[in-house]
């Protein structure tokens, strides 16, 4: 495992993929699999991961508790634990206790090593002040209860720069990969918070497994002959994907969010070799055309984050913006036409009640009632994808 710089306010040195507990493995029954989740990630944490990452709200609020058991046996002296404050959440301000208090109780610790405020937005901005939450932070950290704290971002550069300018921070966490060099904080954030000597942590470097995922017949090509500069016998975009994030010197580690005993393996071996600046400029010119190439397919800008599971009519949002998605990347609107045909009569795109719940959940910032609109149209009422998308 390689072990990476983490800004110059953090003397710890985090191993280069770091573990998310976003996606762990589900069983048929859509439940975490506590047993093989527990598995997997010590072996990660066994082969050099010394970072682990979860939130109030993932799985429902299940992760939390899977962390506190993959803890135990002596692994919680291993490794460092990030956990994040809902703020979105927060009415007044002893909910930040509320939450803190219920987070090291389902956890089982005394102390959290890295604290992020959670998806900070231009929203969030008037609740950190409203709640006084960076003395509060500060508090905590004085009380030896957090021993950094930080943010997750989502939302645009120039609103990054204003939150990266109200305080000190430590460290941030950041959505991006190559489809997302331009969108959100972009790569001109993360190179402002380096500027600040934050350390700087990558989240979604594979876009929740979709840029390896029913890889487009010309993007496939691509890979192909990005497996002979890199002289593999077989194509692996998941390790091309993750040394172009390791390539920059901004960056932290990534953060991967492994659902699969396989993605563990692959996404190992990809971290012994990370290294900044490690890509020639005939691998960089090649993920320029990739990235081309991808942006020109993507419809909806969704990242299957499963926030929207809020939805009080149970649509299974990111299911049916994927199929969306397909038509374009595939040129195929009969087979996810056909596909969208398995989804409940009462779960599909015309149920949308537009309670706008889910809008206020997405990372994304997507108008997802608005765009569930248009899906229904294509799906719903047969019309041509072409004419309402395009």
């Amino acid at each position: 495992m390689k072990y990476r710089k983490f800004g110059k306010r953090i003397k710890f040195k985090p191993s280069a993929l770091g573990y998310g507990l976003m996606r762990l493995p589900m069983t048929a029954e859509n439940t975490v699999d506590v047993e093989e989740a527990v598995r997997i990630v010590r072996y990660a944490i066994d082969n050099g991961v010394n970072y682990l990452d979860t939130a109030y709200f993932y799985h429902g609020g299940e992760s939390e508790k899977v962390m506190a058991k993959i803890l135990k046996d002596g692994y919680r002296e291993k490794v460092k634990i990030a956990d994040k404050m809902p703020l979105w959440a927060v009415k007044e301000e002893s909910d930040l206790d509320k939450y803190f208090y219920e987070q090291l109780e389902k956890l089982g610790v005394k102390k959290i090593d890295f604290y992020l405020l959670h998806a900070l937005s231009k929203v969030s901005i008037g609740n950190i002040k409203k709640f006084n939450v960076l003395q509060w932070l500060e508090k905590k950290k004085a009380d030896g209860l957090i021993e950094h704290f930080g943010f997750s971002f989502h939302d645009s550069f120039s609103v990054f720069k204003k939150i990266v300018d109200l305080h000190k921070w430590d460290f941030c966490m950041v959505q991006f990969n190559l489809v997302d060099k331009k969108r959100q904080a972009t790569l001109r954030g993360i190179k402002y918070a380096h500027q600040k000597v934050m350390g700087v942590i990558v989240m979604e470097p594979l876009r929740g497994g979709q840029l390896t995922i029913n890889v487009p017949g010309d993007i496939k090509a691509h890979w192909e002959a990005m497996a002979l500069l890199y002289k593999d016998k077989e194509i692996r975009p998941a390790k091309y994907l993750l040394d172009w994030v390791w390539n920059f010197e901004e960056v932290s580690f990534a953060i991967s969010g492994m659902s699969s005993f396989d993605q563990v393996i692959d996404n190992l071996a990809s971290a012994k070799q990370a290294k900044i600046g490690r890509l020639t400029k005939k691998q960089l010119a090649l993920f320029s055309k990739i990235q081309r190439d991808y942006l020109s397919k993507i419809v909806i800008n969704c990242t299957k984050c499963n926030y929207c599971k809020v939805c009080p009519q149970k649509v299974p949002i990111p299911l049916i913006f994927d199929k969306i998605n397909e038509i374009k990347r595939f040129e195929n609107q009969k087979t996810p036409s056909f596909q969208y045909n398995f989804i409940a009569e009462e779960q599909r795109a015309n149920k949308c009640i537009e309670c706008k719940k889910c809008v206020d959940q997405c990372p994304q910032k997507l108008n997802i009632p608005a765009i569930l609109r248009l899906c229904s149209r294509v799906f719903d009422q047969k019309e041509d994808f072409y004419k309402v998308f395009e």
